[in-house]
């Protein structure tokens, strides 16, 4: 299962790596029907379930529902007859919004170092932060990881008027945001796309309490079957952050699978956590390739006996 979110092109940039290029999509879509057979998410998951074989077959996922997959994408998944399910994050679909995190990325690529600073400091990231991520994520694990442990992953209001400020003074905003209802009842119209549950509101679900954690995917279903029909009972995670007590709610709130960012094409191991490989940037035809036969997975068992059920909560040091 391939998970990507935006796509770009020379008109609609972007300052993180989540997002591929249109050409680069493309690539990835033709060297997955050289390896394997392209099928709709539910059909993976109900010969999943049933325990028949899955060898040879991928599904195509997009998480937040961007415009760009409309704009971009919608004619060559008619024409190639590609597969996809969209997962949508209802409030946003509700008015276009922009993510927090396309816009702090685009923000970090077009201000000074010091300007950056300026803003970490007015927004009250703690300097444990700053001293105790991994340097190998790159300069916005710290702000990214303080905001995803504080305040579960949704931009607060008191942080909007500091960002804004920012956004004023480089004079643009991100391209990129979630499609409407409206939009995305035009791309629903195709044959190939389902539409997915990805919460209402993409906190941290982990740091939620149960009844909290029960509303986000609840809601967000029910908005999705007011306006559509054959919607996807299936759960996109958020941040791919979980643990046993969300897929536990996800399931009691109706989910039949709950999908991951496990990066491994490893089987679910009977959690409900069902694993997705994350495209991004960083990814090359041969990588792609290479993960999609397995040898990734081969060469992290020999490296590790000891795999980690589920990924570590945003901390100061993770």
């Amino acid at each position: 299962m391939l998970c990507f979110h935006s796509v770009t092109t020379p008109a609609l940039s972007a300052g993180g790596s989540a997002h591929v290029s249109v050409d680069a999509f493309k690539s990835f879509i033709r060297i997955g029907r050289r390896l394997g057979e392209f099928v709709p998410l539910a059909e993976l998951v109900r010969r999943h379930q049933a325990g028949r074989t899955t060898a040879g077959l991928l599904a195509v996922t997009f998480d937040d529902a961007y415009a760009a997959v409309l704009t971009e994408l919608a004619d060559f998944i008619s024409a190639q007859s590609v597969p996809v399910t969209v997962f949508v994050t209802t409030e946003a679909a509700a008015t276009g919004a922009r993510f927090w995190w396309d816009r702090v990325d685009d923000a970090h690529t077009r201000v000074p170092r010091e300007r950056w600073r300026a803003f970490e400091d007015a927004c009250g990231l703690p300097d444990e932060y700053r001293q105790g991520q991994p340097r190998g994520f790159g300069p916005l694990r710290p702000f990214r990881q303080w905001m995803l442990a504080t305040d579960a992953g949704r931009w607060p209001d008191r942080l909007e008027p500091v960002l804004r400020q920012l956004e004023r003074e480089i004079g643009d905003e991100p391209a990129h945001r979630s499609m409407t209802f409206e939009e995305i009842a035009v791309l629903n119209r195709l044959p190939e796309v389902d539409i997915g549950v990805h919460t209402a509101t993409h906190p941290v679900l982990p740091l939620l309490s149960d009844d909290s954690l029960r509303r986000e995917i609840e809601a967000a279903h029910m908005a999705l079957r007011e306006r559509f029909s054959g919607v996807l009972p299936m759960l996109a995670i958020p941040f791919g952050l979980y643990d046993q007590r969300t897929l536990r709610i996800a399931r009691s709130s109706g989910m039949l699978a709950s999908f991951t960012l496990a990066g491994t094409l490893r089987t679910s191991n009977g959690d409900g956590g069902v694993p997705r490989l994350c495209i991004t940037t960083n990814d090359t035809g041969m990588a792609l390739g290479i993960r999609l036969c397995g040898l990734t997975d081969v060469v992290r068992r020999w490296a590790s006996s000891d795999l980690v059920t589920y990924p570590d909560l945003p901390s100061p040091t993770t």
